[in-house]
């Protein structure tokens, strides 16, 4: 149904789109020159090439005058990759929004309940009332390396679980040696496809020099290595990647240790380590008082 005329002319329609696995609901609003903010009925839609482009005719319909068109949408999981991508080739503006981000405008609302359609209308009303970033998508490089780093992080943490199977295990009474053997052969089958992974990287980077020139700028900062350089590199593909990488390398907090991200740095450890005055001042506190 299209949204009812108004006396006022439209100056921004905003489409919200709360997305899921198979499929998402739509809301379509707008602002007029009253700053008066009217909304349409949500509609779901299939996840898929068909349901996208159901929502580009969909819209156009709803349309009644012209003005600039937006769609938000909220960075839930990969599930609106698809769609992020498809609204960019077809020149649509588009923002993804961080999830805290949303979090923090629903609260500053009087909406109390949680459905799509609700979820798809806060969207909405967040994008007619706030100036949003538009959103950018990676390079083909980008995504490659993104795909690679978080590979090479989940072989990481399984090999340091395992590590700790065989160091419990042959502490144990009496290990079985076929059992050792096998916990052996899996731990040198990370160890190959780790070496695989840095040979992937390493390619990627020469043939991308630009990517080079930033990794090289980053691992020049003392206490930063090659694998927590691509991770904030990593972070350039989120949203809010400007914030998540400067919590990268901070120094988590009281009991966030096992929730930092991998490759992140206590800055206090790494300026005793790779700065003379901090070593010289750490190691004399360490000092017994006289």
């Amino acid at each position: 149904m299209p949204l009812a005329k108004q006396e006022s002319t439209p100056l921004k329609y905003v489409v919200g789109i709360d997305i899921a696995k198979n499929s998402f609901v739509a809301c379509l609003g707008q602002v007029d020159s009253r700053q008066c903010l009217h909304f349409g009925k949500e509609t779901i839609f299939e996840n898929t090439l068909t349901g996208f482009t159901d929502l580009l005719q969909w819209v156009a319909r709803q349309q009644s005058a012209a003005a600039p068109l937006w769609f938000v949408v909220e960075a839930t999981g990969v599930y609106y990759e698809e769609l992020a991508y498809f609204l960019v080739d077809q020149q649509q503006l588009l923002s993804v929004l961080l999830p805290n981000k949303v979090k923090h405008f629903a609260r500053s609302t009087e909406l109390k309940s949680k459905t799509d359609q609700l979820d798809a209308r806060l969207l909405c009303r967040l994008g007619l009332e706030r100036a949003l970033p538009a959103w950018q998508p990676p390079t083909p490089a980008l995504r490659q390396l993104r795909a690679l780093v978080r590979e090479r992080q989940v072989l990481t943490k399984q090999g340091a679980q395992l590590k700790a199977r065989v160091h419990a295990y042959q502490h144990s009474y009496q290990p079985d040696s076929r059992t050792l053997a096998r916990l052996a052969a899996q731990q040198q089958l990370i160890l190959q496809q780790l070496a695989a992974l840095d040979q992937d990287l390493m390619e990627l980077l020469a043939a991308e020099p630009e990517l080079a020139r930033k990794l090289a700028q980053l691992t020049s900062i003392p206490g930063i290595g090659l694998t927590t350089a691509i991770l904030v590199l990593d972070q350039r593909l989120c949203p809010g990647r400007e914030r998540a990488s400067t919590r990268l390398l901070c120094r988590p907090g009281r009991g966030a240790a096992a929730k930092r991200p991998l490759g992140a740095r206590h800055p206090h450890l790494e300026a005793r380590q790779h700065t003379p005055t901090h070593g010289a001042l750490f190691a004399r506190a360490q000092q017994p008082a006289p």
